[in-house]
């Protein structure tokens, strides 16, 4: 862990940037020991690009920080501004909820004043937590958690819905009882504000500050270029991303792919080796290691398309990806599947080829079109990406409101 020093230019003091392997923040001035702390327990893996979003949004409120995630690594940081305990990684999803103790009795130990959690499963361990110190808990929800796992169930739809029903319900009340809650979308806070709970509205947009002058190159010297940034499991789209891929290759056509190598579980990577060597491993299929949210800037501006492949799920129809953000303000086309949510957001806000497995050969033939009309498209994009600058920024429409909400769970100034 790198850390640098506060620095004296005159009677100028600029903020010490923190660093790790796995992310970047930067520490406030009038941070200082006395700064209330706040815990992040979670079992999202070291680096999730929300969390460490909402972190630096905690730091410029006035709190310390400290995660407790899921992570390995020889830079752990032991700031006093921002620190981390890191949890090994799971082989398996079961595995990954025999964490949720592990991380809870961790988190109590560094007797923080706020905690910020980020997993539904995590609702009963905070919950404990709130009871024994009456501290507030801010209860972050990145997905349609009702959806998302009631779809999981040998149900009947009708049944599954109710199952809905019954989660989000749960996780409203629960809220009310940690304190606040900060939601990914809009639709997701009405349960929450008629519940009097606390709430923000906080979409993944990126920070604009990591994106610098990208674009900074034509579209024409990067239109061969396909990348996907998102995480590698099935309902991510990973047999569509191999797929695509593989048809290209047998086509001919000139594109390469890299994909992201980020799973959330041995057993991920293994079904995605699987996929791979059932297609043939297609050459033109590059796997890269992850890296820190700060770094996927400098990995976009050398594509010129950008894949989102999630899949027909109730949660993904309502869903739109955080890349397809970072993509649009990128200078990207958006190659994106038929998912209601994210198809409408391209359609409106981005240059985009929208289609599902059975729409492949189609798909490419409109990737083939737009990077042979490399001119007309790189004029487009230009246009595209300086307006989602000004509406899908995490700085303008994210960081004020959720401020608000941490600076009212500041403890009392003594």
């Amino acid at each position: 862990m790198t850390a640098s020093s506060e620095r004296d230019s005159g009677s100028t003091r600029e903020p010490r940037v923190v660093e790790t392997s796995s992310w970047r923040l930067v520490v406030p001035l009038s941070l200082n020991a006395e700064s209330p702390l706040l815990v992040i327990p979670t079992v999202h893996p070291r680096g999730d690009r929300r969390i460490v979003r909402c972190a630096q949004v905690a730091l410029d409120a006035g709190f310390r920080v400290h995660f407790v995630w899921l992570g390995d690594g020889y830079d752990q940081s032991q700031d006093s501004a921002v620190g981390e305990t890191l949890v090994r990684q799971p082989r398996t999803a079961r595995e990954r909820l025999g964490r949720l103790v592990k991380i809870r009795r961790l988190a109590e130990e560094l007797n923080g004043e706020v905690w910020h959690i980020h997993d539904f499963y995590f609702l009963g361990q905070a919950l404990r937590w709130r009871k024994r110190s009456h501290h507030p808990v801010l209860y972050d929800v990145h997905e349609y958690y009702a959806d998302y796992y009631s779809e999981k169930l040998p149900l009947p739809s009708w049944g599954q819905r109710l199952v809905a029903k019954i989660l989000e319900g749960y996780q409203v009340r629960v809220a009310r009882r940690l304190g606040a809650a900060n939601v990914v979308a809009e639709a997701m806070a009405p349960s929450f504000r008629r519940a009097g709970v606390p709430v923000a509205v906080s979409p993944n947009y990126p920070l604009l500050a990591h994106f610098g002058a990208v674009p900074s190159r034509p579209f024409s010297e990067r239109r061969w270029n396909v990348v996907h940034t998102g995480t590698l499991t099935s309902s991510y789209g990973t047999e569509f991303l191999v797929q695509i891929a593989r048809r290209s290759l047998e086509r001919g056509l000139p594109f390469e792919f890299t994909a992201i190598g980020r799973f959330p579980s041995i057993d991920h990577e293994r079904a995605f080796d699987s996929i791979l060597a059932d297609a043939g491993t297609p050459t033109n299929l590059h796997i890269v290691p992850p890296r820190p949210t700060h770094e996927i800037p400098s990995l976009l501006s050398d594509a010129g398309f950008g894949l989102s492949l999630i899949t027909a799920t109730r949660q993904n129809e309502a869903a739109i990806a955080s890349k397809s953000f970072e993509y649009v303000i990128a200078g990207l086309v958006n190659v994106v599947t038929d998912r209601r949510a994210q198809s409408d957001f391209v359609r409106e806000h981005a240059v985009s080829v929208i289609g599902d497995e059975e729409s492949t050969d189609a798909m490419l033939d409109e990737m083939l079109e737009l990077a042979e009309n490399a001119d007309q498209t790189d004029i487009t994009l230009a246009d595209k990406a300086a307006s989602a600058r000004r509406l899908f920024t995490w700085e303008q429409a994210v960081e004020p409101g959720l401020s608000s909400l941490l600076k009212q769970l500041r403890p009392p100034v003594s």
